[in-house]
């Protein structure tokens, strides 16, 4: 068995044999931000509050990617800086939760190659095939027996897709969603399939002591077989993150968590393309100013290639 499917298998044990308090707003509404596969619908950690009432969340990304690969029939370079700006809002009414997310997006050559270096140099980071590149380009190609697949060396930005969720906090503290992507995005550049992506997910949140809380989420990505990889994609993908929280005092938490997601192109045999699994590392100030809460927090792939290089991220968060 895989590591995703080994990982994804510990995660619904944990999540089910903890017995404490519950709580709400924990992890990191993240996904694999790989900018060809944006399009395609992952569902999140839902930005759920405890009380009834609505929350609206600012989400901002940047996302560095030099990948190359080339393997048996197929080809591939990610030479891009991603930028994704997520306006979240949520409602809450006793069990009943709702969620709407409104994406938009921007890729160019950037100015980060540089910083990335340094960064990778500076913990010891693998580079991979950064240094056989020249620095701040944009090229995204994906060739499969020749022909060009995804091809694009020119700056895009546009709305994303809107993603609608409904959901429902069960006795047992399990939250269920069921979600759909709405077609907003457009092709021509890269910001959507053209298509009505779905999934369905569960999550729970649980603290452990005073300190420490663990949440998870477990979900299927039923993609629309459409956009720019339209015949290339796979039916249904597998979606898990697990992540711990802990509180150093009331104002100040610190955030580990797993992001990991199955294979995305049919009978693909890149790195890119595969089972995904990144780590995030993040702090959230919970008394920001007033009553809003700021997050910030990084990803990086551990299983290298399967993920962008790296994403820094930001996210403002309130309830009324």
């Amino acid at each position: 068995m895989r590591l995703t499917r080994w990982i994804l298998i510990a995660g619904v044990i944990v999540l089910s044999s903890i017995s404490q308090t519950s709580l709400a707003g924990a992890g990191l509404a993240t996904r694999d931000l790989n900018p060809v596969l944006q399009p395609i619908y992952l569902p999140t950690q839902a930005p759920v509050s405890a009380d009834n009432g609505w929350r609206i969340e600012h989400s901002f990304f940047v996302t560095n990617t030099l990948q190359s690969e080339n393997r048996g029939n197929e080809s591939l370079i990610i030479d891009v800086e991603n930028y994704r700006y997520e306006l979240g809002l949520s409602y809450r009414k006793d069990q009943w939760l709702a969620q709407v997310n409104v994406p938009f997006t921007a890729n160019n050559g950037g100015e980060l190659d540089g910083l990335i270096d340094s960064w990778h140099d500076f913990f010891g980071l693998p580079e991979g095939d950064r240094d056989e590149f020249p620095k701040d380009e944009f090229d995204i190609e994906y060739r499969l027996d020749g022909i060009a697949q995804f091809s694009e060396d020119s700056d895009t930005s546009g709305l994303g897709d809107v993603s609608i969720a409904v959901g429902f906090e069960s006795q047992n503290e399990f939250r269920y969603f069921f979600g759909i992507e709405l077609a907003t995005g457009s092709e021509s550049d890269f910001s959507g399939n053209e298509a009505v992506d779905f999934a369905i997910w569960a999550s729970r949140e649980k603290r452990i002591d005073e300190e420490m809380s663990l949440y998870g989420l477990f979900g299927i990505s039923f993609p629309a077989d459409d956009g720019t990889l339209e015949g290339l994609i796979v039916d249904e993908i597998w979606v898990a993150q697990l992540g711990l929280e802990y509180r150093f005092d009331e104002s100040l938490v610190g955030t580990v968590q797993l992001d990991l997601h199955s294979a995305t192109i049919e009978d693909s045999d890149l790195d890119a393309f595969g089972e995904s699994l990144q780590i995030q590392l993040g702090l959230g100030f919970l008394r920001f100013f007033e009553n809003h809460r700021l997050d910030l927090f990084f990803s990086e792939d551990i299983l290298v290639g399967t993920a962008p290089d790296i994403s820094f991220g930001a996210r403002l968060s309130t309830g009324f």
